[in-house]
């Protein structure tokens, strides 16, 4: 992976207070980018940039407040980074929530779909003009191995006929992983000088299984989850692995997927290609969820 400090490029890593998202930001950070750590928590974000400074003393970092709950918050956090960088070249959408009970995010959408992907979708289109103002933009979504189990209910995005904590959820990793791949056919019908790629972090103990245990099931919840990943979890740095390298490698090319390179990509000390479910394969549901997506969050691409 390059030294990125002689281009001055610019990354951008949601959810990058803790788990995956730190250790990505340090990831970037070593390799000399400029890194803005996009929370919704400043002091929480400041934790990190203090963390990361720690660890690498002369590293560029800002803080961006993003809200991933409200849209309007995430076109505001747009406008302020178009503001602070006239390029930005590398756009990590990492931030998410997992297998929660049934709520909504304050535009009205399933929280699940609407953090974790509907969120992600409208910042990537908001920061469309900065990234195509870099001359190698790429943009990172993250997925995950459930995604395998995910189906996109095309009529039923916000689960008001049915809902299941883990359904939502691996339907939301799911969309993203479409997500990615639809945008990486649209760059290469308009040959864009872009790059999408997805990529999971396997079974990692980023700190969401136990804010999960947590939630659903109180303190023994919590208890039994951090056993869990005690146990079989490989640490968050190593599942930052195929995010870092995602977001870095000159080798990889548009419509990539990376995940570890280890047992049924569950742990890994490198990345490889990651085997796509079936459901990430569909053309047509890609392209109904983008327009859907156009629709429901009323930000569109220009592609």
């Amino acid at each position: 992976m390059p030294d990125l400090s002689p281009h001055n490029r610019v990354a951008l890593v949601t959810g990058a207070n803790g788990g995956l998202g730190r250790w990505c930001s340090l990831g970037l950070a070593r390799r000399g980018s400029v890194v803005v750590l996009g929370c919704r928590s400043l002091q929480r974000g400041q934790e990190a940039i203090d963390w990361i400074h720690q660890r690498v003393p002369g590293a560029e970092l800002e803080l961006l407040q993003i809200d991933l709950a409200r849209l309007s918050s995430v076109r505001a956090a747009a406008d302020e980074l178009m503001e602070r960088h006239p390029t930005l070249d590398t756009l990590v959408n990492n931030a998410g929530v997992m297998m929660l009970p049934r709520a909504m995010t304050e535009d009205g959408f399933e929280q699940q779909f609407g953090i974790n992907y509907l969120a992600h979708y409208a910042l990537t289109a908001h920061l469309f003009p900065v990234l195509m103002a870099s001359d190698s933009p790429r943009v990172v979504s993250v997925a995950s191995l459930v995604a395998n189990q995910g189906r996109i209910e095309l009529d039923d995005l916000q689960g008001l006929t049915r809902y299941g904590r883990s359904r939502a959820y691996a339907q939301s990793k799911l969309a993203n992983l479409l997500f990615a791949r639809e945008l990486a056919r649209r760059i290469d019908a308009q040959k864009l000088p872009m790059t999408s790629v997805a990529a999971h972090p396997g079974f990692a103990n980023t700190g969401l299984q136990r804010r999960t245990g947590r939630a659903n099931l109180g303190r023994i919840g919590e208890i039994a989850m951090t056993g869990a990943n005690l146990l079989f979890a490989q640490t968050a740095e190593r599942g930052a692995i195929p995010l870092i390298q995602a977001a870095t490698d000159p080798l990889v090319t548009n419509g990539s997927y990376l995940g570890p390179n280890g047992f049924k990509e569950l742990w890994g000390r490198q990345a490889r290609p990651a085997q796509l479910p079936k459901t990430a394969l569909d053309v047509h549901v890609a392209s109904e969820l983008w327009r859907i997506s156009a629709a429901i969050s009323g930000v569109g691409f220009p592609i």
